[in-house]
């Protein structure tokens, strides 16, 4: 199974335009407060906002 890659560009256009989530996935929450780039989510806020979440929703994970 191929994932494909976003450049940070291509994800700050994304961002920009609300085209698509930027999710930070590391579990604990003090780790997504060091670790977070600008416009991320932590996992648990996407886990509670999944199911209001449209299908077609591109999301992008990232981590160290």
């Amino acid at each position: 199974m191929d994932i494909p890659r976003v450049t940070p560009w291509e994800m700050q256009g994304k961002l920009a335009r609300k085209a698509a989530w930027l999710v930070c996935a590391y579990e604990a929450e003090e780790r997504f407060r060091q670790m977070h780039l600008d416009g991320a989510i932590s996992l648990e806020r996407f886990q509670r906002r999944l199911p209001m979440m449209p299908r077609a929703t591109e999301v992008v994970f990232y981590c160290n």
